[in-house]
């Protein structure tokens, strides 16, 4: 496969989807559509009314976005999102808030680098 995308792991992917390219397109074109959703709702922990209810909520949608950025090879993302899953669910909303807008901004990062990526299959 010629998959060069940044925070993507080759090796991942290739176990995964073997030489499937046509398969991981279509599994990382959803990603690029599906994802800025459950970011819109990370962003919300953010807001003027975090609550307990809030942080739970927060560690369903960050337990999401970490299972589907395994189905495109973005480990160092899976990684991430497992730390601030684990955050959210032991009640830490410091920690939460101090490592969430980094994660947003590395997400961006990667849906864009996948975008640029897919461009080349008229997508």
């Amino acid at each position: 496969m010629n998959i060069d995308i940044p925070g993507v792991d080759i090796d991942i992917v290739e176990d995964l989807y073997e030489d499937d390219i046509d398969l991981y397109v279509k599994v990382a074109r959803s990603y690029v559509t599906n994802t800025p959703a459950l970011l819109d709702k990370l962003r919300l922990i953010e807001g003027p009314n975090v609550s307990a209810e809030a942080l739970a909520d927060y560690a369903v949608t960050i337990h999401s976005l970490k299972g589907t950025s395994t189905t495109v090879g973005a480990d160092e993302t899976r990684a991430a999102a497992l730390n601030l899953e684990k955050l959210a669910k032991a009640g830490n909303l410091a920690g939460v808030l101090a490592e969430n807008p980094a994660f947003l901004k590395h997400m961006e990062k990667l849906l864009g680098d996948l975008q640029v990526w897919l461009k080349q299959f008229n997508i």
